[in-house]
């Protein structure tokens, strides 16, 4: 019976629409529809970001760098498949990379369970579940926690400067042996930067620093016979082109290195430092121990003691239009000071502090510097004060390894970063009231009255049903 509220057009569509659906070819269109939006769906990927402040969305400086890889990007995750912790960490990483494959169709993204594949896990060198392996024309590199767009866009910018520079320690002039294991050997160190993935080298022709396409990153690990001139000069080319350093340092003039002091307007005292502390515990004035750490460059979040032995205070002033940055590092004795009168013939004798030639405590005894080239890459130079501190006898002790590696990566990962803003949560904010009296009103509205209240709604619909 047609309705007749419906005026005469109305219906006659509505006829027509209902005859259509009665026609034997709807089901067999229906059936072609769908599988022809399938294959455009498989063949197609559209993701829209409805969010507040569209977190979900890279930023411009994140597809920027993709622009910058056209090549494949290897993206190599190991995690297990266990249904709590291996499974999150999957989750994880594939909602990154997803992000990234929407821009960048020729990432690929494979997982790996090292309880399956433990040989592999073990080549790789893989310490932790949900450790990434980034791979882009021979190189890579490594990342784990905290999967964010910042990270991941960082490890892709590292990729699309090319490899690290090798570290090139120099030798011949008495420095710590990097093939040595003997105590004043420095093998622990070498081991720690080759399984680290860092080329190393040791040369005692300084001219290589400065010769090579990709300047190394120059290590000077505490010379006892002063440098020639050619050495010298090689330093200085070194630095002038550029080129990062790490020099353990004496008494400049010892080691011939004066000049290369001044150049970076650098003053190190003559004297050790020494803690007039250590006596009570039968321990050397010069053999210090601290956890005075500045929260910047390598030391940024270290907080593990460690020991030098025979340090000497580092000093940079101020200069007119400095393009360096100075970034003091470690600081020690903050009862001591650096005596110029000190020997360590006569460890157990304390000095008094002469005002004229020493430097009260605490001393900085670790110190870098950095500036910012053209490029965008920055120039770091670390100074250390103990010519031993990478010795096997100092790398055992506490965190010493710990700070060595972390400062030797920070000055060759010198490739510039990107800082992403962190976008509000803008909808996960929830205002309550202030006073006490609404807040336990609010709460007890929901833990009794909500239930109450569909209990009651409840009763009432069952109740007009059974009156009808």
């Amino acid at each position: 019976m047609a309705n007749p509220l419906l005026s005469k057009p109305a219906r006659s569509w509505l006829s027509l629409t209902t005859l259509l659906w009665q026609h034997r070819l709807v089901v067999p269109g229906l059936l072609l529809v769908t599988l022809a939006l399938g294959v455009l769906a498989w063949h197609f990927n559209i993701i829209t970001d409805h969010t507040n402040n569209q977190r979900n969305t890279l930023s411009k400086a994140s597809i920027t760098v993709l622009q910058a890889l056209p090549a494949p990007i290897e993206v190599t995750a190991f995690s297990s498949n266990s249904p709590y912790k291996g499974r999150y960490f999957r989750k994880s990483i594939q909602s990154l990379v997803q992000r990234y494959q929407h821009i960048h169709p020729a990432i690929q993204l494979q997982f790996i369970d090292p309880s399956t594949a433990p040989a592999l896990a073990r080549e790789q060198q893989i310490k932790k579940e949900g450790e990434m392996i980034i791979r882009y024309r021979g190189q890579q590199q490594r990342m784990y926690l905290p999967y964010s767009e910042e990270a991941f866009t960082n490890v892709l910018l590292q990729l699309q400067h090319g490899a690290r520079a090798p570290v090139l320690f120099s030798s011949g002039q008495g420095e710590t042996a990097l093939d040595s294991s003997a105590g004043d050997g420095a093998s622990q160190l070498a081991a720690a930067i080759r399984a680290a993935g860092l080329q190393l080298l040791d040369s005692p022709d300084l001219a290589l620093a400065s010769a090579e396409k990709k300047l190394p990153v120059l290590v000077l690990a505490g010379a006892s016979q002063p440098y020639s001139q050619a050495q010298v000069t090689a330093i200085q080319t070194h630095i002038s082109k550029g080129g990062n350093l790490v020099w353990l340092v004496d008494d400049p003039a010892r080691q011939g290195l004066q000049a290369v002091a001044d150049s970076l307007g650098l003053a190190i005292s003559p004297g050790m430092v020494i803690d007039p502390a250590n006596r009570q515990y039968d321990i050397p004035l010069h053999a210090l121990s601290t956890q005075r750490y500045s929260g910047q460059g390598p030391t940024q979040e270290f907080s593990l003691r460690s020991f030098f032995e025979q340090a000497h205070a580092i000093v940079r002033h101020r200069q007119p239009q400095d393009p360096w940055r100075t970034l003091p590092l470690v600081a020690a004795a903050e009862h001591g000071w650096a005596s110029s009168a000190y020997r360590m013939a006569h460890a157990e004798k304390l000095p008094a502090f002469n005002a004229q030639t020493d430097t009260q405590g605490p001393a900085t005894i670790m110190l870098a510097l950095e500036k910012t080239q053209p490029s965008g890459e920055l120039q770091r130079i670390v100074v250390i004060g103990s010519t031993g501190f990478f010795s096997n006898a100092q790398q055992q002790r506490g965190g010493n390894l710990a700070l060595s590696m972390q400062s030797l990566q920070w000055v060759v990962n010198n490739q510039p970063s990107v800082s992403l803003p962190v976008a509000p949560l803008r909808d996960s904010v929830i205002l309550l009231p202030a006073r006490q009296t609404w807040l336990l009103l609010l709460f007890n509205s929901f833990q009794f009255g909500l239930p109450a209240l569909l209990l009651v709604a409840g009763w009432l619909s069952w109740r007009r049903k059974h009156r009808h």
